[in-house]
């Protein structure tokens, strides 16, 4: 990012196979620190144009690559789907016979971790990412309790 900071996170990410999230976290760790971004307007002439933003209906190559990648990261999708949906099965039901109600933010985050769980049992255990956003999907949810709200 130092050597060009005009790089989009995507570009980023992408080059070096880390989430968006990841990115941004360490762009305001860098920012926090002192480093500026320019805007991409202000980009150096002297550097390589940044490449056009791709939009992937427009590449069907494109999808199916990037299909490719994520099945071996996450495994087969519908059955990755089979197993997600079970685990929401058991969770909605199980809500429905103590008749409980979750809050929406509650309720999404929960999706959200069952959604992870079912990439790990389906997919590579071994990808930090889907840990990381376990614990970060719970943190949201205890700060809003704590009354703090991101």
């Amino acid at each position: 990012m130092q050597s060009n900071p005009a790089a989009s996170v995507n570009e980023i990410a992408n080059r070096f196979g880390l989430t968006k999230q990841s990115i941004y976290v360490l762009r305001n760790t860098m920012k926090k620190a002192g480093f500026n971004f320019p805007k991409r307007s202000e980009q150096l002439a002297t550097l390589a144009p940044a490449p056009l933003e791709i939009e992937m209906f427009d590449f069907p190559d494109q999808v199916d690559s990037t299909l490719d990648a994520r099945a071996v990261e996450y495994g087969k999708f519908i059955e990755g789907a089979e197993v997600i949906q079970m685990l929401k099965r058991v969770v909605q039901n199980a809500l429905n016979n103590r008749d409980k109600t979750l809050a929406h933010d509650q309720a999404e985050s929960l999706d959200m971790i069952l959604h992870k769980v079912g990439r790990i049992i389906n997919g590579n255990p071994d990808v930090i990412d889907h840990w990381l956003d376990i614990a970060g999907y719970a943190q949201l949810v205890a700060d809003r309790l704590n009354g703090r709200i991101r």
